[in-house]
């Protein structure tokens, strides 16, 4: 063969691909005008163990006083032949699982399917034909997919859809017969376990564009899948698949290598490991499942008080995959008032303690009143304990001028509202101003005015009214551990608050959750106003529906934007949820 430029030149022209080994000569046998060279190859590699380390021979003979070489292509490698090279293939990785709390896969490698169309052969008129007629099939925007049709070339495969093997056997198989260059790719990907499951908490994969390998670096090039959203795009580093290599033999020419030729070396990723939720499968289903039909955005968070793990957070699908669970912002409404009773504890009230409740009550010139299903055998004077059970308004803003704005803010603090959190996820956990007054300071006695919080936010704060101190919610703890908040809640207080939101389950508005099977449960529904008045609610504004229950060692928060009173709206779905978790064995005794 002819001579090239030099070593650089011979390897290059040799190797497909961007590795390149480190080549020395390691011992030459000389012999006259004749000598031979050992060379060693080193081949780079992140794990030590899979260093791919070969030697091969090089003839030099002497001109002129000058040792050259005697180039032949199994100087490369011993097992090429004349006009053979070596060629370098990446192989994308198995992405790392997400699992919940006992080890279920949440996220793994599942099929899929392209279903699509294949230009080939097609005139334009028939490729536009054939994507109306498939779009109609898909359910999918037909305008859309017909241009992204005509934009590709008269060769090319359109997919159109990526479907989940059971939904695409769903499909009218019949109809798609019928369809001029109907083709359909079968494919893997990461998946969660069923279709829309803890979705805004979980995430998605997609395929890196040449803007993420600019923005995130190099490293992604070779990598099949990266997070959107959500765990996988938080924590995509950690589940990243790392390629593998395989080295094989190629001819020069560009002609098929030999059949029977293999790999001459593969680097196999190491396995990573996987990302373990809080997240407890049975839980997160039951949730999904109840408010899978709620007609406006909702929610269902669950957590274990003792430890502040994450076991279910539930976005309902009217939320336009929006995370309501966990960054909603909205009034707590009266499960806030166990809050309003911790600041009265605190300066000198008791569950027994005389309150006034009264029809209405005019503060700055707005006048407050009771829901429209307040009972009047519970007007007049009262215990505190009664006016909790049974959510009488003008009581607890009747002591607006006795609990200072502070004094919520603080009280509320101390049952987790507005607590830095890090859950490698965004998550809202609500602010309580601490300078509003007159009427704003009135409505805050009930959870209204300017606090705001997240349906998590409430799930917490039930947790701490268990566990007697602030609870740090956690989503990943090997990742993101739960940190221990400043809090001041004493035992009595805490003790005094599971009084009185025990008494909304045995004498008030979750009567339907006493007597439950997994024992003792304590609760508090809410309601909070928001909007204008709705001339189709009688002139009453809309309302968010609220209802926060604790049983054992869990504490659960359901939330509707749109409904009717806490326990119209709420109280049903929550008794279901206690129901489901009882049923999965979720219960376990308070810590």
């Amino acid at each position: 063969m002819s001579a090239p430029s030099g070593t650089g030149a011979f390897l290059a022209e040799r190797m497909k691909g961007s590795l390149r080994p480190n080549v020395e000569v390691r011992e030459i046998d000389e012999r006259d005008d004749a000598a031979t060279a050992r060379i060693g190859f080193t081949w780079p590699s992140t794990d030590p163990q899979q260093t791919w380390t070969y030697e091969s021979q090089a003839q030099l003979a002497k001109s002129d006083g000058q040792w050259r070489v005697r180039w032949e292509d199994s100087i490369l490698h011993p097992g090429l032949e004349e006009g053979q090279g070596l060629a370098l293939a990446t192989l994308p990785g198995e992405r790392a699982q997400i699992l919940d709390q006992n080890g279920v896969a949440l996220v793994s490698d599942q099929q899929v399917h392209l279903p699509g169309i294949n230009k080939e052969g097609l005139t334009d008129d028939q490729a536009a034909a054939s994507a109306r007629k498939l779009a109609a099939v898909l359910d999918i925007d037909p305008k859309g997919y017909q241009e992204k049709v005509a934009a590709y070339g008269p060769q090319a495969f359109v997919d159109a859809l990526t479907l989940r093997r059971s939904d695409f056997l769903e499909l009218d198989a019949a109809a798609l017969k019928t369809i001029d260059g109907y083709m359909v790719l079968t494919d893997t990907m990461p998946l969660s376990l069923q279709r829309g499951f803890a979705g805004a908490v979980l995430g998605a994969v997609r395929h890196p564009t040449a803007e993420d390998v600019e923005s995130k670096g190099e490293e992604i090039k070779d990598v099949e899948w990266i997070g959107a959203g959500g765990l996988q795009e938080a924590f995509d580093e950690k589940l990243r698949a790392a390629p593998s290599l395989r080295v094989t033999i190629r001819e020069l020419d560009g002609s098929a290598p030999p059949v029977s030729t293999g790999p001459l070396w593969e680097q196999k990723a190491p396995a990573k490991s996987p990302l373990k939720t809080t997240l407890d499968v049975a839980l997160q289903k039951a949730a999904e499942e109840i408010i899978k039909d709620t007609a406006s955005p909702s929610a269902i968070v669950a957590v274990r008080p003792s430890t502040g793990d994450i076991l279910a957070v539930a976005s309902g699908p009217d939320g336009n995959s929006y995370p309501t669970a966990t960054v909603g912002q909205y009034a707590p409404g009266s499960t806030f008032k166990i809050a309003t009773s911790l600041a009265l504890l605190r300066h000198g009230a008791s569950p027994e303690s005389t309150v006034q409740c009264s029809e209405s009550i005019t503060v700055d010139g707005q006048t407050f009143k009771n829901a429209g299903t307040y009972l009047p055998d519970h007007l007049g004077d009262i215990s505190l304990r009664e006016a909790i059970a049974q959510s009488c308004n003008t009581a607890l803003i009747d002591k607006h001028d006795s609990v200072s704005q502070s004094d919520l803010a603080s009280a509320g603090e101390a049952l987790g509202i507005g607590a830095d959190w890090d859950l490698g996820i965004p998550a809202y956990s609500g602010n309580i101003p601490r300078d509003d007054a007159g009427t704003e300071h009135a409505a805050s006695m009930i959870g209204q005015g300017r606090i705001q919080t997240s349906p998590l936010g409430m799930a917490v704060f039930a947790a701490s009214v268990v566990r007697g101190r602030a609870v740090c919610p956690q989503l990943v703890p090997e990742e993101k551990p739960a940190r221990e908040l400043p809090t001041n809640l004493t035992d009595q207080e805490a003790t005094q608050l599971r009084d009185l939101m025990r008494a909304v389950v045995t004498e008030g508005h979750l009567d339907l959750l006493n007597n439950h099977p997994g024992g003792e449960v304590l609760g508090k529904t809410g309601t909070a106003e928001f909007g204008q008045p709705d001339p189709d609610r009688g002139g009453f504004p809309r309302t968010h529906s609220w209802v926060i229950v604790a049983q054992g060692d869990l504490a659960f928060s359901v939330f509707v934007e749109d409904g009717d009173y806490g326990s119209v709206t709420g109280a049903p779905l929550a008794k279901k949820f206690l129901d489901a978790a009882y049923e999965a064995g979720s219960h376990v005794p308070a810590p």
